[in-house]
């Protein structure tokens, strides 16, 4: 029995140990994509992640016609794989369900029972321009019956691919992660037919003014498109030219454009300090668009010629970051950077701060370009990976979701303020927030209202690179690209205008026993703070004024049903209310 209870006693030990051990840290014996990540934080693993899984390893796709083969892999279908959300599932493994079922997902990943897909997405215009390839190897003309002499040639049926259909199994048979043989799609085109008799004049010139079909095709990639003679009635109604109806034209032309026009995708980057050199954590992907102006004057050509057949122009589209020019780029050193501090913070705060920080891992800014906090991490929602934190809304702080979005943007700010960046848009929070320090030095974000924005103003391209320590609490952000010959020194923070906090807030909770206090929010001064930030470059100065303005902020308690609280249970609850600050619209992150 003695032994019974010191084994017991040891297993529920080494239980409470290894969630201890794994509070922050996927647990142990999770792989993702057949690689194990367990016993790393979820930044530590999706950095490893983007190491072993780029490019994709995805599973070889056959397109076949009659006996012939197109191997389809990686390097033509450059997949797309969400390994944020593989991280975050793998994250969540022994973290859902009761006791019982947690300590039982939590075995099978150490027994290596444990292992979770991402997503992965092909953009349909890349198939469509791979099966394009493969359809101009197999295209037959159709053709007409011919008399040549004493012989005679019978009509022959032509061959061509359904695009459209095939791509969409190749992305069916992708979306399966398995490997697969997709059948090429082809149909049969008849052969031109003769004017019928009672269509022709005694001299055997036809009568029909059927307008004749329009092709414009894009060589390179087999993507066409036709006007038949029942488009060209509708967009041109009386078969004169001068008649075409350019708006109806242009509508059609739209959507083509929507078939075949797909962006390009920037490299996602990491600089490594002790090489120096950069690695391609996602490796660019050209795009392409279809010109709408240019197809529709070669439509308008091809209705004064007597050319049915016109060059489809698809333009390619490069991307701004390309992985293949890595050396062009001058992402060469540190910049500058941004530290802030977050120790102590709520597990859901600290979670928050990790999916934000890792939406910005690879991020790139060309030169010229203009950096938007809002527009890389998106929605800060739950269906974006944000969970529920505290938030400041209005006059107090509630739980919302996102909360500790802005230690990041926060963070992001301090960098660009150290690197002497042409500010576009900041804003303060609407009090002292105590995780930013120094008052002055912080910057809110509100999707999609109230955004942060830098512009790059150097000649180089600008690697942003989040470094998340869960363990000390620290968040810091570098910045990578060519140093410019300038000087930047900060100020240090002027704080005028200080308004007292008024008298603390009573608010009754029906949650809380009667008796019971329990203090919410605390006091602070509100004020103006000044930083004046001087950049020197090619012996000129400027200086910007960063003016942060906080309102003060009133202490508050909730308290149980009750509860006798000397000047405040006995005034009623508006007046009690109207003791506090005045609320506002805005709803910010802590």
């Amino acid at each position: 029995m003695i032994w019974f209870c010191v084994a017991a006693v040891a297993t529920i030990g080494a239980f409470a140990g290894l969630q201890f051990w794994h509070a922050d840290r996927i647990f142990s014996g999770v792989h993702v994509a057949g690689v194990p990540v367990g016993g790393e934080t979820r930044a530590a693993a999706l950095l490893h992640l983007h190491r072993e899984l780029a490019p994709y390893p995805l599973a070889p796709i056959f397109l076949e016609y009659e006996g012939r083969q197109w191997a389809l892999g990686t390097d033509l279908l450059t997949p797309q794989v969400d390994l944020e959300d593989a991280v975050n599932r793998a994250y969540s493994v022994g973290r859902e369900g009761g006791l019982v079922e947690r300590a039982l997902n939590q075995w099978q990943a150490i027994i290596g029972q444990a292992t979770i897909w991402p997503e992965v997405t092909v953009s349909e215009g890349t198939v469509r321009q791979v099966v394009g390839s493969a359809a101009a190897q197999v295209r037959r003309p159709s053709r007409a019956g011919l008399e040549v002499g004493n012989y005679s040639l019978p009509p022959q049926q032509g061959l061509d691919v359904d695009i459209a259909a095939t791509a969409q199994l190749i992305l069916s048979q992708a979306a399966s992660g398995r490997s697969g043989t997709v059948p090429l799609q082809t149909f049969s085109t008849s052969p031109p037919q003769s004017p019928p008799a009672e269509a022709t004049d005694a001299s055997g010139s036809s009568t029909l003014a059927l307008p004749q079909p329009i092709v414009l095709r894009h060589e390179a990639s087999g993507i066409g498109f036709a006007l038949d003679a029942a488009l060209l009635e509708r967009i041109m109604p009386s078969g004169d030219p001068q008649s075409l109806n350019e708006e109806a034209l242009r509508i059609v032309v739209a959507g083509w454009a929507r078939q075949v026009s797909y962006p390009a995708q920037d490299a996602r980057l990491r600089f490594d300090d002790t090489s120096g050199q950069l690695e391609v954590l996602q490796p660019s992907q050209g795009g392409q668009r279809l010109n709408v102006d240019l197809t529709v004057e070669a439509v308008r050509r091809a209705l004064v010629t007597e050319q049915r057949t016109a060059d489809l122009p698809v333009i390619a589209v490069q991307p701004a970051v390309d992985s293949e020019r890595l050396n062009e780029l001058g992402i060469r050193e540190l910049i500058a950077s941004g530290t802030t501090y977050f120790k102590g913070s709520s597990a859901t705060r600290v979670y928050n701060i990790e999916v934000a920080a890792e939406k910005f891992v690879g991020a790139v800014i060309p030169p010229g370009g203009i950096f938007s906090f809002n527009s890389t991490i998106e929605a800060v929602s739950g269906a974006n990976g944000f969970e529920d934190s505290a938030i400041i809304w209005g006059d107090r702080t509630a739980i919302g979701i996102g909360g500790g979005v802005c230690q990041v943007s926060t963070t992001v700010f301090r960098a660009a303020l150290a690197a002497g960046f042409p500010l576009l848009e900041r804003h303060n929070h609407g009090y002292v927030v105590s995780w930013y320090g120094e008052p002055g030095f912080d910057a809110t974000i509100y999707t999609p209202y109230v955004d942060f924005r830098f512009l790059n103003d150097t000649d180089a391209h600008l690697l942003v690179q989040p470094v998340v320590d869960t363990v000390d609490g620290i968040l810091s952000f570098r910045f990578y690209g060519t140093k410019p010959d300038r000087e930047v020194e900060l100020s240090e923070a002027e704080y005028k205008d200080i308004k007292e906090p008024g008298d603390p807030v009573y608010q009754e909770d029906a949650t809380l026993e009667s008796g019971q206090i329990r203090q919410v929010e605390w006091a602070k001064e509100g004020m103006t703070a000044t930083v004046i930030r001087t950049v020197t470059e090619n012996g000129v100065s400027r200086e910007d004024r960063i003016v942060s303005v906080y309102r003060p902020w009133n202490a508050m308690f909730l308290y149980g049903p009750g509860t006798v609280i000397p000047g405040v249970t006995d005034r009623d609850e508006e007046t009690a209310a109207a003791s506090g600050q005045e609320g506002s619209e805005e709803a910010q992150d802590e």
